[in-house]
């Protein structure tokens, strides 16, 4: 722990966990640094988490500075007290305890305003209520009580105490010369008309009620992570899992739910399978694992009563129309990802699990009206010949790899419909109810038959993407259609290895490298009719075709464990662990398209999307693959 108090109108404190700056003329808090990890570098000291032109302050002092003379600088303390009598005696007290201490000083104690710019802030708490905005650049307004916790991706967590009778509100504010996007001339869907929220600010502002002196203090906590109870799993190679497993977990404040990104609300999202994976990791007495559990569950009953149609269908496409609902559109897997999501909290939480049993029954029935042939195989109404499909709803059809024209027979779909019902099937013989189990294991035993011969493609030695209505075989050596398919136990391990081998073959020819980027989604370029036609993001090597990223990671990595290939898996996960200790891994929120880092080339140079929470899927390997924990998401 070191302080300076040298400079006359600054003092600084830190430790190998913060780094503070105080403007002693304004009683101003200029400079905060956070590393929850500790380790020997100076992100805390380079970075500061606040925005520069608020920083953090007590409204007593912007109203009526500190007399100078009553500014008391010593050892690890600073005292400001101003014409009226406000006080605040700001001390350090150790490398990871901060407190700020108040008398005479009514109403607010601190403002504090962090930036979105650099670290998308989410604040975990036990309760909250919503509050009217204020202002019109106001986003949102929430009142937490105390203690809660502050998550800076990249950066780290502080939890927040304070005497009885303290409060936080929160309030999100955009700022007006960065909302919207600028893309330039050709713009897709509604990313021009987008009001993002690129570089405002999180305004936090406690306050008392009827105290005449009191605290608040600030830890900065150890990263939280599920535990790594492995052989080896105190080296800092894992530093990586450390550092960015809270990454995945970030809330959006309208809606307190978790999408793929802090904007995106998660009612109905096709991503809530990979969250609930990694939850089943979060056990034991974590007080945030706790929190974390408990929105997530309200999400996805939420999920249920927002986004569910009467035929069972969940789907946010068609959300709060009041009459019927259009055919099958949008991102359709988050019909399965909502029964996966179920079923996983099942394994954690049965009391609650059975309030959702109900809807997830009525999704796992939808899902088999699906199969239109008979075949055991489920059709997406969509021909997988083009990206529009006006025939359906005038929309382009998409799963999670929306860059393509993935239709009809969609490989990536019926993986997680056969894990839905392989789940869900699994849960009912629980809890003895054998009969209902037996329509879905019937379903399940036709799809296995079927399976293979339906989607090899004898040409690339892998299986096909999709299976087009009018028969064509569309198939781009997507790794993740080999991958997953060996995790759900579909393909045969030894031939998955082969598959896997023929993979990484192809990897070193196109120049991947180590792939300490994450794991390309296909390698072989997307003809034109099958992509969108977006030269920034749909070009070779960009986004999702060719481009690398850490979602991706979590299929291929633990289906090569599953067959054997240990050595190469951990060379490739240590590398991309290297990369997520090492480098910033996320970019703010929503920064813009093509500036991220969510998505990389080959060369490590950012090449689209924004803010993605699911990058961080593939830290689930680290268990499921390298420590070969069990785990619902793998077939045993």
């Amino acid at each position: 722990m070191q302080y300076k108090h040298a400079h006359p109108l600054y003092s600084s404190f830190s430790s190998a966990y913060t780094s503070l700056t105080f403007d002693t003329a304004a009683g101003k808090l200029l400079f905060f640094g956070v590393e929850s990890g500790g380790r020997d570098w100076d992100r805390h000291g380079t970075y500061s988490l606040l925005l520069p032109s608020m920083g953090a302050v007590c409204p007593a002092f912007e109203k009526a500075p500190p007399r100078k003379e009553k500014t008391v600088r010593e050892g690890p303390s600073l005292l400001f007290e101003n014409a009226a009598g406000a006080k605040q005696t700001f001390t350090m007290e150790d490398d990871r305890h901060l407190s700020f201490c108040y008398e005479n000083v009514p109403g607010a104690l601190m403002k504090i305003a962090f930036s979105i710019k650099r670290a998308p802030l989410t604040v975990w708490a036990r309760e909250h209520k919503k509050l009217a905005p204020l202002s019109k650049n106001c986003l949102f307004r929430t009142r937490y009580s105390l203690p809660l916790m502050l998550h800076f991706p990249d950066f780290g967590l502080v939890r927040v105490s304070a005497d009885p009778g303290v409060t936080c509100e929160e309030t999100l504010l955009t700022s007006r010369e960065y909302t919207g996007l600028d893309l330039g001339a050709e713009n897709y869907g509604y990313h021009n008309q987008m009001h993002a929220l690129h570089y405002g600010c999180s305004v936090l502002t406690f306050r008392h009620t009827g105290a005449c002196a009191c605290a608040l203090r600030f830890e900065i906590m150890e990263e939280t992570y599920p535990e790594l109870g492995f052989e080896g799993g105190g080296d800092a190679k894992w530093n990586g899992v450390r550092r960015a497993w809270m990454n995945a977990f970030s809330l959006n404040r309208i809606y307190f739910d978790m999408g793929d990104n802090i904007m995106l609300h998660g009612r109905g999202h096709l991503a809530v399978h990979m969250k609930s994976d990694m939850l089943q990791m979060m056990g034991g007495d974590e007080p945030l694992f706790k929190l974390v559990r408990d929105a997530f569950k309200q999400q996805i009953l939420d999920g249920f009563l927002y986004a569910q149609a009467e035929d069972g269908e969940v789907n946010f496409s068609y959300v709060d129309r009041k009459k019927g609902k259009e055919p099958m559109c949008g991102f359709i897997d988050s019909t399965p990802a909502a029964v996966i999501a179920s079923c996983g909290i099942a394994h954690w939480d049965a009391d609650f699990a059975q309030k959702l049993l109900p809807y997830a029954l009525k999704t796992a029935d939808f899902i088999l009206t699906l199969d239109k042939d008979g075949d055991g195989i489920f059709e997406v109404p969509f021909s997988g010949n083009f990206m529009e499909d006006e025939a359906v709803c005038g929309i382009r059809q998409r799963n999670w790899w929306d860059n393509f024209a993935f239709g009809h027979k969609d490989i990536y779909f019926n993986y997680l419909c056969h894990r839905a019902l392989r789940e869900i099937s699994d849960w009912l013989t629980a809890l003895g109810r054998q009969d209902e189990a037996e329509k879905y294991k019937a379903q399940l035993s036709l799809f296995d038959k079927n399976f293979f011969d339906t989607f090899y493609d004898p040409e690339t030695g892998v299986m096909a993407g999709w299976i087009s209505r009018d028969g064509r075989v569309h198939d781009y050596m997507f790794t993740f259609a080999v991958s997953m398919g060996i995790n759900e136990g579909l393909i045969p391990p030894d031939r998955g290895k082969e598959m896997l081998r023929l993979m990484l073959n192809k990897m070193r020819e196109e120049g991947y490298g180590d792939l300490r980027y994450g794991i390309p989604g296909n390698l072989i370029s997307v003809s034109d009719p099958d992509t969108i036609h977006w030269p920034c993001m749909s070009d070779w090597g960009r986004y999702e075709n060719g481009g690398l990223c850490g979602m991706n990671g979590f299929h291929f990595l633990t289906a090569m464990y599953r067959v054997g290939l240990r050595e190469e898996a951990d060379a490739i996960l240590a590398a991309i662990l290297d990369t997520y200790d090492k480098e910033f891994t996320h970019s703010g929120l929503m920064p813009g398209y093509v500036q991220s880092v969510d998505w990389r080339t080959k060369e490590g140079n950012p090449c689209g999307y924004n803010y993605l929470a699911d990058n961080y899927y593939f830290l689930l390997a680290v268990y499921t693959g390298h420590a070969g924990m069990k785990h619902p998401a793998v077939v045993p």
